[in-house]
């Protein structure tokens, strides 16, 4: 027992060292389209581990990106967010793969697979909702405190 206390130790402080390291680790944002302020695509590099720290990530960047992307006629919004993966990519080297093309890429690599990690839904008459890769819904309330949405059909479950 006393042999294997200082190994445990030791997988432990590098378990914690490994996730500050990745959680101070800046997001990259690779690539924006947006599709006439309906549709606001990002393509970063990896996102933060929790969704609470997704959103928050979101969040702070959040009126920047309504600057740069304004909504069309002051409607609803959708920003989604999607990792890099394997880079950028076409339909004849990933055939089986669901890519979302971008058409201000002049390239034949201007499709990555679809793989969400984030997507809010913006509307102006309603809470903010935000969509995870871990299939949970959550909501900013009107005082901007995130709270999980329940839905009947997943209570079962």
């Amino acid at each position: 027992m006393k042999k294997k206390l200082p190994a445990m130790l030791l997988c432990l402080f590098l378990l914690g060292a490994f996730y500050n390291l990745w959680t101070i680790r800046p997001v990259n944002i690779l690539y924006v389209y947006s599709n006439e302020g309906i549709t606001v695509t990002l393509v970063v590099d990896h996102m933060p581990w929790t969704d609470r720290e997704k959103i928050d990530w979101y969040l702070a960047r959040r009126d920047e990106l309504k600057r740069k992307y304004p909504p069309y006629d002051n409607a609803w919004q959708y920003y989604y967010i999607i990792d890099i993966s394997d880079g950028f990519t076409n339909n004849e080297k990933s055939p089986h793969e669901d890519l979302f093309c971008i058409p201000t890429i002049q390239n034949e690599n201007n499709c990555v697979v679809k793989n969400y990690f984030l997507s809010v839904y913006e509307n102006p008459y309603s809470n903010t909702r935000f969509y995870t890769d871990s299939n949970i819904e959550y909501q900013l309330t009107p005082d901007n405190k995130i709270e999980r949405v329940f839905r009947p059909e997943y209570l079962n479950q």
